[in-house]
């Protein structure tokens, strides 16, 4: 074999080796890829009343929102008529509002599979990928930090309001065509984290 052609043979298997390392190691590849794709999705949103015991609780209900391209995302919440009954320091008509971006990401053979069925959920569940996104909403502003690790879609966040913080995790879970929020956080008046009350939520996307 010509010694050119050997040279430029293994020059290729060595720079092919190291493109398969990285898309195995970071999806470095579908990466790539990923930072050119727009995307635009809605969804509903319900949130069950926190004392289903009591028949003057109320649930809400409305959408959200995803828009962007690559790793880059805005999110849009809105909960229908949510702001007649919280203070406009907490929730306005405006909705709650974050831009994001997936600081890692990696897409799986699930993830096409998904993509194929039109399975929107399922790509996003067989994902991993890690990111943070800042919030705001009324008068307070807050960041959210999450991943999946293809096993579990966890994430902490931290909100500083006007006169209540809060803080807490988050698991998402798909359940049947629903993906299933649990939260389990505290609030207290700023900066007296001391006086700490623990809430449990459960929320349907």
């Amino acid at each position: 074999m010509n010694q050119k052609i050997m040279i430029i043979a293994v020059v290729l298997v060595v720079a092919f080796s190291g493109l398969a390392v990285l898309e195995v190691s970071n999806g470095f590849i579908s990466g790539l890829v990923f930072d050119q794709i727009p995307y635009n999705y809605t969804a509903k949103v319900w949130i069950p009343p926190t004392h289903p015991e009591d028949p003057n609780s109320g649930s809400l209900g409305g959408f959200y929102k995803i828009n962007g391209q690559g790793r880059d995302f805005n999110f849009l919440l809105q909960l229908s008529g949510a702001e007649k009954s919280e203070s406009p320091l907490d929730y306005t008509s405006d909705g709650l509002k974050g831009t994001g971006r997936l600081d890692e990401i990696k897409i799986t053979f699930g993830t096409i599979l998904s993509l194929l069925n039109k399975d929107v959920k399922g790509a996003m569940f067989n994902t991993t990928f890690k990111g943070h996104m800042n919030l705001t909403c009324a008068a307070w502003t807050g960041v959210t930090y999450f991943q999946n690790d293809g096993q579990n879609f966890t994430g902490n966040f931290t909100i500083d309001g006007t006169m209540t913080d809060w803080e807490g995790n988050y698991t998402l879970k798909r359940e049947n065509i629903r993906i299933l929020g649990v939260s389990d956080f505290i609030y207290y008046p700023n900066n007296q984290r001391s006086a700490a009350k623990r809430v449990q939520k459960t929320y349907y996307l």
